[in-house]
């Protein structure tokens, strides 16, 4: 006399299908629906006549896509297999998701300056097709003909971006400063066709503006820091 009667694990496939149309989550969802596929699976090897190798085939090619599914999901909302640098740079982008994040990291271009006079990033008062985030290292930023130290963790060439205009300030790496550069219009495509990615791209910018208009960074030692803090906010206007 059987014990197990295989019939049952129709019924258990189907109730977990069920369950996981009643799931919002997608991520949750497909789990499900590999769960069930591989208890339909299981079904069609126990049966008494033996096994029915095309239903089992195929449901192995449903396992296969949606394994495949799964892993675009788990990179759309992890930091896997970034490297130490990119985990880093992500959390500057903290209002970005891990997926959105890929896709503006797909058009970064990482730069060390190696110019001993300075690699020049933008010219006030000049039109820039670029947005610098400052990696590692401290730059020099000049409006005006006044001088500021600009340090790590901050952007340049953000106000020329997201107003579409030419560049407030004149900024310049020293050798051994390492940065990040991405095209503006590839940026803007980009942000186009991913509209929630483009907003919290600008709220990211714009969070880093008023960073800087409330932080008063150490300026040349020739100028006193009270005008250093003016000069900072007539800098990023």
């Amino acid at each position: 006399m059987d014990f197990f009667d295989p019939q049952w694990l129709i019924y258990l496939g189907a109730a977990l299908l069920l369950l996981a149309y009643g799931i919002r989550d997608e991520l949750r969802l497909r789990m499900l629906i590999v769960v069930s596929t591989f208890v339909y699976i299981a079904y069609y090897w126990l049966l008494p006549t033996g096994p029915l190798w095309d239903p089992i085939i195929t449901s192995f090619l449903f396992v296969a896509v949606n394994f495949w599914v799964l892993g675009q999901i788990a990179l759309e909302r992890t930091t896997f297999r970034l490297s130490d640098d990119e985990k880093l740079l992500f959390d500057a982008f903290d209002t970005l998701t891990p997926g959105q994040f890929r896709r503006v990291l797909g058009l970064a271009q990482w730069h060390r300056a190696d110019d001993p006079e300075g690699t020049l990033l933008t010219r006030e008062d000049e039109p820039s097709n670029a947005l610098f985030y400052i990696f590692e290292g401290i730059i020099s930023v000049e409006k005006h003909g006044r001088r500021f130290r600009l340090p790590e963790d901050n952007f340049v060439g953000e106000v020329g971006y997201v107003l579409n205009r030419k560049t407030t300030t004149t900024a310049v790496a020293p050798e051994g400063v390492r940065y990040v550069e991405w095209d503006a219009d590839a940026l803007r495509r980009l942000s186009r066709k991913y509209p929630t990615l483009g907003n919290a791209l600008n709220a990211l910018l714009t969070r880093d503006l008023a960073k800087k208009l409330n932080t008063s960074y150490r300026p040349d030692d020739a100028m006193p820091a009270t005008e250093a803090s003016v000069e900072l906010l007539e800098a990023v206007d």
